[in-house]
């Protein structure tokens, strides 16, 4: 009987070590999962996503980043929301614009080229038009010859700041695929001319958000069945009679501006 009763004693030894080890696993597991960004498993391609916890932007500021081509479809479409947007933080001067003609996609698309914008608030807007109008070289004239994705990077590291650039690089190249030819590949890869593809950041003390192509609620064809006249469009937006599916996307984007200015 004693020696049962010694043998249950030793046992007792370890329940205070037992529970020790345990606390200290809960508190790594919870600093862990505090401290990880929040990544969404939602694809970034026609979503805008958040993607981060971190505030990139500096002083308390909201940056939005537009990344582009001349020429790009997807640039074209996602122009008029984010200019809609744009407009409730500073005075955004654009050109109307129309990108090439890819007949997959009815057309060639109505745009807005960024030209400049002045802020009347704390959100600053960015804009960056890596290639050409017909994706065969870089703005200054530089031919991509099959490399359009290292001669984009360049253009950007020179021009964007290193995050921006990483970020595009990741999110382009290895966290977020496409379906082409039937297969599954990284999207700067999903086209017949492999290019990095329009991309919209949106970072501030809330965290960072990104979209990849086109907004799901607008795709290009929507736009063209708006107008095939760009000038036409930003007039009717101008006089306030904003066709609904611009509108309705431009608010999406707004809402995500306004969550990262949220600390």
């Amino acid at each position: 009987m004693a020696k049962g009763k010694k043998k249950n004693e030793s046992r007792l030894v370890y329940i205070p070590f037992v529970a020790l080890i345990i606390v200290i696993v809960i508190f790594f597991a919870i600093g862990f999962r505090s401290s990880s960004p929040t990544v969404s498993a939602e694809s970034a391609f026609t979503n805008i996503v958040k993607v981060s916890s971190v505030d990139y932007a500096p002083n308390g500021t909201t940056q939005v980043y537009f990344i582009s081509w001349y020429g790009c479809p997807y640039g074209a479409t996602l122009s008029w929301p984010l200019y809609l947007a744009l407009t409730h933080y500073g005075n955004v001067s654009v050109e109307p614009h129309l990108s090439l003609t890819e007949p997959d996609l009815g057309g060639a698309i109505p745009g807005l080229l960024f030209e400049n914008f002045q802020p009347n608030s704390s959100v600053q807007f960015h804009f960056y038009y890596i290639y050409n109008q017909y994706l065969n070289a870089t703005p200054s004239g530089q031919p991509l010859n099959g490399e359009a994705i290292q001669i984009g990077l360049q253009e950007l590291q020179t021009s964007a700041p290193n995050w921006v650039f990483n970020l595009v690089k990741e999110y382009q190249l290895n966290k977020t695929t496409v379906l082409y030819n039937n297969n599954q590949l990284p999207i700067a890869l999903g086209s017949p001319i492999p290019h990095l593809v329009t991309t919209l950041i949106v970072t501030g003390p809330g965290g960072t958000w990104i979209l990849l192509g086109y907004p799901k609620s607008l795709p290009p064809s929507q736009v063209i069945s708006i107008s095939h006249d760009p000038s036409q469009i930003l007039s009717e937006i101008k006089s306030g009679n904003v066709p609904s599916p611009i509108e309705a996307t431009s608010q999406t984007i707004y809402q995500v501006i306004q969550k990262a200015s949220e600390s």
